[in-house]
């Protein structure tokens, strides 16, 4: 018998998930939260975070390791995941010196301009600029600081030492993804030595194990193998198993990541798309939203529980508004444009304007229909751009919510496969158990995607909401229409007004 780990260091919360490596079943899990500045630092520009994920990663792992109890000895193998395009800066031993700067916080958004005058804008760039900011700005700045992402702290707590990072979490750097090098031309217009930047590795490689003190102090047998991971977006998707050709994934949590399959590679700097590069060599092309259920702990839905206040939201019908909900100004995809705000425009189904939402519910609503609808857009771009589909997958944690499940399925038209339980701590343990057994990764993913039910589009609710769509298909289009293909937002009716909250 085996067990891997899967450590997952989301935006909000840091979790550790043990799993039977034979048969995929969910073993222990612990989680913890993870504190994000507030509204001032929001309001002030900066998207930041106390850099103590390996602090916290290696308690979660003991307290894991505890529950095993005297299956901890079967532990071999580990791989941690963690949000796309967050930069930590670090000292030559990976121990932080400052906060985590993260994937939104606007900062370096001057240099992302420069490098796109210049050329350098076919592929997504923003935490190279989010480095090179760190590395002018910071009074620690200096030749022996480093800029790496949150999986480096936890591999390097774990192994006495830098590791190095996996290209999946560097993609946003502008790195080759095939060749794992970085752009040095890029680098030297910046003004950033490349000797501040970790080594690359393709993910789902053993690049180290964990050191005697540290397995000893949590409980660890000997020789437990360091896997390189990928970003959460991507282990979520394996999660559910969807990793073959024609799949796609829709991985909803804090915020909406689409990813596909692809035997061939896909970038487009407009639509924010770019293509990771698998353990097997395969592309998985697509893109991070902003949107997301994240959305819902600002303003008037702070606090609301996507699960439990499913009745309320169900009863309130279509949404009387129409919206792309952001909690503040920035999207990734299926839209580049870091000035983007989002919108809400009312919605009535003829001609006159439509109701403001009056209820926490309303809103809640307008929040699930919006995301959806940037979940159907973000799908069409990647079919525009010759993506094949086949079966879409749901995950990530707010698809515990069988109402906005349904809802994604009738924005979409067509049946969605949902997998019970995925997650990217999930996910990351089947790519740890792929590298160390040295099966194929879709043979892990399939084992460890466990339990999957299908969810049919409601006829109901299908003929609303592609009227809606189209709405928010004039609305992206009235606000973006210089970023956005004119192409995939053909359509004939206009926004019933501005926005209204």
């Amino acid at each position: 018998m085996s067990i891997v780990l899967g450590i997952d260091l989301a935006t909000a919360e840091a979790r550790v998930q043990a799993v039977d490596a034979e048969t995929g079943a969910p073993l222990a899990e612990r989680r913890q939260p993870l504190t994000v500045v507030g509204a001032a630092a929001r309001a002030a520009g900066r998207r930041e975070q106390p850099a103590v994920h390996g602090r916290v990663a290696l308690d979660l792992v003991a307290a894991v390791v505890a529950d095993l109890g005297e299956r901890a000895r079967e532990v071999r193998a580990l791989a941690v995941t963690g949000t796309s395009g967050t930069v930590v800066p670090v000292d030559p031993a990976g121990s932080p010196v400052g906060d985590a700067v993260l994937y939104d916080d606007p900062r370096g958004a001057e240099l992302l301009d420069l490098l796109a005058d210049e050329g350098f804008d076919k592929r997504p760039r923003a935490a190279l600029a989010r480095a090179a900011w760190m590395h002018a700005a910071a009074s620690h700045a200096a030749s022996s600081t480093r800029y790496v992402f949150t999986p480096d702290l936890v591999v390097a707590a774990l192994a006495g030492r830098p590791l190095p990072s996996d290209t999946s979490h560097a993609l946003k750097s502008g790195i080759d993804p095939v060749a794992g090098r970085w752009d040095e031309r890029a680098l030297a217009l910046l003004g950033l030595p490349v000797e501040c930047l970790p080594e690359l590795v393709a993910p789902g490689r053993v690049i180290g194990e964990v050191q005697a003190p540290v397995t000893a102090l949590l409980g660890l047998p000997h020789g437990v193998l360091i896997v390189s991971g990928m970003t959460d977006g991507s282990t979520g998707q394996i999660a559910t198993g969807a990793v073959s050709l024609g799949d796609t994934v829709g991985v909803l949590g804090t915020t909406l990541v689409l990813k596909a399959v692809s035997s061939v590679d896909v970038v487009d700097d407009v639509a924010g798309v770019y293509s990771h590069v698998a353990p097997d060599g395969l592309f998985w092309p697509g893109g991070a939203s902003n949107t997301g259920a994240g959305v819902l702990r600002h303003g008037a839905t702070a606090g609301f529980e996507p699960v439990s206040g499913t009745t309320a939201v169900a009863d309130t019908g279509p949404a009387s508004s129409v919206s792309y909900p952001l909690a503040g100004p920035g999207e990734r995809f299926p839209v580049a444009d870091h000035s983007f705000e989002g919108f809400a425009v009312p919605f009535d189904g003829s001609t006159g304007p439509g109701s403001r939402p009056d209820s926490v519910a309303a809103r809640v609503r307008a929040v699930y229909e919006g995301v959806a609808f940037v979940e159907r857009f973000g799908l069409e771009r990647l079919a525009a751009l010759g993506v094949e589909q086949q079966r879409h997958h749901l995950a990530g944690g707010a698809s515990a919510s069988g109402l906005w499940n349904l809802l994604r399925a009738s924005a979409l038209g067509r049946p969605v496969v949902v997998a019970e339980g995925a997650g990217s701590a999930r996910g990351a343990a089947a790519l740890a158990a792929s590298a160390w057994s040295g099966e194929p990764l879709a043979e892990a993913a399939e084992r460890f995607a466990g339990r999957r039910h299908t969810i049919d589009p409601d006829p109901v609710l299908t003929e609303p909401l592609e009227a809606r769509y189209r709405v928010f298909l004039a609305a992206l289009d009235e606000r973006t229409s210089e970023r956005t293909s004119p192409r995939l937002l053909s359509t004939t009716s206009e926004p019933k007004g501005p926005s209204s909250w």
